[in-house]
């Protein structure tokens, strides 16, 4: 039963991605007077996408091809060791920590770097540059982050975490909790292009980051990657709602598939209060500059910073 509910939660994060982005898309477009796409349009767009052919340069090597598999597969793989719908640890939880977790994620981005490089597209290798650089701005504040809610635990296991903030009435409400909370729901709108970093889907040379990586492909390539991206935003959503703010709704036991079902509307109701935030966040700011970008990183490190050091002196 373990394995089946491993299972289960891995096809949660595949199936309900694209839900995920459909509704915030819808609620933006409402909260616009627009009537906006159907929160179902991103599974209607896949669909389109995987019947159709690829268009690849003659520049492209096996590199642009291979690309979507690995990054597909590696958000699949952070959908088995993070709590999505059980607070038990699964067969294959043991393969990482949330550290371990960054990393993988660490890697779809580099694939997807590089792909964005192999076609010798202008555009790919803007992308590219920009995203790396703004990775090597988040690494370091996504490793504060970890370290400041691991204080609680003891542990960057994820469903550790899950545990210490659970059995602790007071621990949400900890100064570091809060400031680590706050830190990692600001690279959440980073690492996912949202605004204020970015608009989320714009094509725009002059201001696209994540969509100009991924310019260069169509077809079913296209597809992964668009649901790879989503995935990544449905996962990182996930922990930050079930480790930091609401850890409460989980199945306490990986033996019951039932509970594990039970759990599926009760994590899309806790994403939907995450989406909310996010709904008002890309209606009520404007995008930043690209250059102050640096900026916002900055301030989400020094947050981190400030959790990590506060965890220390009320532990004194």
């Amino acid at each position: 039963m373990p394995d089946a509910v491993q299972v289960l939660q891995s096809l949660v994060v595949v199936v309900f991605a694209p839900l995920y982005v459909g509704a915030i898309a819808r609620a933006e477009s409402m909260v616009a007077s627009k009537r906006g796409p159907s929160v179902f349009q991103p599974y209607r767009d896949l669909a389109k996408l995987l019947r159709k052919g690829a268009a690849i340069s003659d520049q492209a090597s096996w590199i642009f091809r291979g690309a979507p598999f690995v990054v597909f597969a590696c958000y699949l793989t952070v959908s088995a060791i993070v709590p999505i719908i059980t607070s038990v640890p699964l067969p294959l939880a043991f393969l990482a920590d949330l550290l371990g977790g960054a990393f993988v994620l660490t890697l779809a981005s580099f694939a997807i770097t590089l792909a964005g490089m192999d076609t010798a597209s202008p555009y790919g290798d803007l992308g590219a540059s920009r995203a790396t650089w703004i990775g090597s701005l988040v690494e370091p504040a996504l490793i504060l982050v970890f370290f400041t809610v691991g204080v609680l635990s003891a542990s960057d296991n994820p469903y550790l975490m899950n545990h210490a903030v659970r059995a602790s009435p007071y621990a949400i409400v900890l100064p570091a909790h809060l400031l680590g909370s706050l830190a990692f729901f600001m690279l959440i709108l980073v690492e996912n292009g949202r605004i204020p970093i970015e608009s989320p889907g714009g094509s725009n040379e002059i201001a696209s980051i994540e969509e100009g990586r991924v310019h260069e492909y169509s077809g079913r390539y296209y597809a992964l990657m668009r649901w790879g991206s989503w995935m990544k935003f449905f996962l990182m959503s996930s922990i930050f709602v079930n480790v930091f703010i609401i850890p409460w709704g989980l199945d306490g036991s990986a033996h019951n598939m039932l509970g594990g079902l039970i759990a599926v509307p009760v994590l899309l109701g806790k994403l939907g209060i995450c989406g909310l935030v996010v709904v008002v966040i890309d209606t009520s700011f404007a995008k930043l500059r690209f250059f102050r970008i640096a900026e916002f990183v900055g301030a989400a490190f020094l947050v981190a910073l400030l959790g990590v050091v506060t965890s220390y002196v009320v532990s004194v």
